[in-house]
C-alpha cells in the first residue's frame, strides 16, 4: 500500500476521525483510524467507537492498493506538524507505516486493516436534503440540557421527531427541559421519535460546518448524515423518551416580561452568592422583579430590575445556572417567564414568535 495526498485533504478526514476514535476503550483497535486505498484516486479514512462511525473518501494518488490502521490521535498530530504540503504514506513490513513530508520521515507502528470493525453502510439509507445551519441551530439549542448521568441512559441524548415538514428536538435532565421546532421542507418522515446520543450530536455538529446542505436519514438503529464525501453513522439510543409534553406547563396565571440580557446579568451576580443547594429567588410585583440570594457562608445580594408584570405578587426559586444557560440560547431582546405557582415549573420563552422554549423546575428557598 502506498499513496500521496495533500496535507490539507488528509487533515480534513483525520480531524474528524481522531475525535471519534476511542482511546479509552479496552479494544486497542478502536483508538485507530483505518486507511484503505480505493482505486487510483481515492483514500478511505474511517474511525469508530462502535456507537459513532465516520467514513471520509478523500482525493489521493494511489501507487499500490492496500490498507492499514494507525493510532488516530498520533497520526493526526504528526500530519498537523508535517512541514510539507504533501504527504506520502507507505505500508512497510509488520504493519509499520512510513510517512514522508518534505525532508521528514516518520516510521510508526500500526495494526492490520482486516481487524478493523465493520462500519455501518450509509449507502443503503434513503436521504432527505436539509439545511445544515438549521440542524446545527437545533442541536445547539438542546444539547446543553442533555442529562450526563449515564444510569439514566434514556435521557443521555436529544429526542428527535420529524413529520416531513416540521422537525422538533427536545432534551431534559430532569431539572430543566429545552424544546425547539423548525420547518424543514422535505425532511425525514419518522413514524416515531428517536433519541440521538450526545457524542453523536457533537460529531454531527462538526460535520455540519463543512457545507450549506447535508443529507439526513434514519434507518434504525442508526442515524446517517452525509456531507459530500464525509458520512457519519450514529447509533441511536434504544430507550423510551419520557412524555415531555406533560412537563411543559399549559396554564400560566402569571406572565413576566423582562429584558433578557439584564436578567442574565442579574442572575449571574446572584449566582455568586448561591450554592448547589441554595438557589436564587425571583420575586415579581407590579413594580418589577427582585432577584435575591443569600448564603450563610458568603453573604447576600439583592437586585431590582424593571419588568412588565400585572399579577399578584409571586416568588419562586431557581438554580441560576439552568436559567442562564437557557437564556443564552435565546436571541430576542425580551423574554417571558410564565408561572403557575411557587412550586410549579417555570416556562421561559423568547418574545417574537420563535418556536423555542425552556422549562426549569423550581427550587425550595
Amino acid at each position: 500500500m502506498e499513496f500521496r495526498i495533500s496535507k490539507n485533504e488528509f487533515l480534513r478526514g483525520l480531524r474528524l476521525a481522531q475525535g471519534i476514535a476511542d482511546r479509552k476503550s479496552t479494544m486497542p483497535m478502536l483508538a485507530n483510524v483505518l486507511l484503505r486505498t480505493q482505486g487510483k484516486n481515492q483514500l478511505l479514512v474511517a474511525a469508530t467507537d462502535l456507537n459513532v462511525s465516520l467514513t471520509a473518501e478523500l482525493k489521493s494518488q494511489n501507487a499500490h492498493e492496500g490498507g492499514i490502521t494507525l493510532g488516530a490521535k498520533n497520526l493526526y498530530e504528526l500530519i498537523v506538524n508535517a512541514p510539507g504540503d504533501e504527504i506520502t504514506l507507505k505500508k512497510a513490513d509488520n504493519h509499520w507505516a512510513e510517512i514522508r513530508s518534505g525532508k521528514v520521515t516518520y516510521r510508526i507502528v500500526g495494526m492490520p486493516d482486516r481487524d478493523f470493525p465493520k462500519v455501518p453502510d450509509h449507502r443503503e439509507a434513503q436521504y432527505s436534503t436539509v439545511e445544515s445551519a438549521v440542524v446545527k441551530e437545533m442541536i445547539e439549542r438542546t444539547l446543553f440540557s442533555v442529562c450526563n448521568d449515564e444510569t439514566r441512559f434514556h435521557l443521555n441524548g436529544v429526542f428527535f421527531e420529524s413529520d416531513g415538514s416540521k422537525a422538533r428536538m427536545v432534551s431534559t435532565d430532569g431539572h430543566r427541559l429545552s424544546k425547539v421546532e423548525r420547518t424543514i421542507a422535505n425532511g425525514p418522515k419518522l413514524s416515531a421519535g428517536v433519541i440521538i446520543p450526545k457524542k453523536g450530536l457533537l460529531e454531527i455538529r462538526k460535520v455540519l460546518d463543512a457545507g450549506p446542505q447535508c443529507k439526513l436519514a434514519i434507518k434504525t438503529p442508526h442515524l446517517f448524515l452525509v456531507q459530500e464525501d464525509i458520512a457519519l453513522a450514529v447509533k441511536l439510543i434504544d430507550a423510551q423518551f419520557p412524555p415531555y409534553e406533560q412537563v411543559i406547563p399549559k396554564e400560566h396565571k402569571k406572565v413576566i416580561t423582562v429584558d433578557r440580557v439584564r436578567f442574565i446579568d442579574g442572575l449571574r451576580r446572584a449566582q455568586l452568592m448561591s450554592s448547589e443547594t441554595r438557589g436564587v429567588k425571583v420575586a415579581a410585583t407590579k413594580e418589577g422583579i427582585t432577584i435575591t440570594s443569600d448564603n450563610p457562608d458568603l453573604g447576600e445580594v439583592r437586585e431590582e430590575l424593571d419588568a412588565d408584570y400585572s399579577g399578584e405578587p409571586i416568588a419562586i426559586g431557581f438554580n441560576p445556572k439552568y436559567v442562564v444557560e437557557l437564556l443564552g440560547q435565546m436571541g430576542s431582546d425580551q423574554i417571558t417567564i410564565k408561572l403557575g405557582g411557587e412550586l410549579d415549573p417555570g416556562l421561559i420563552e423568547p418574545t417574537g414568535g420563535d418556536t423555542y422554549l425552556g422549562v426549569v423546575m423550581p427550587m425550595r428557598i
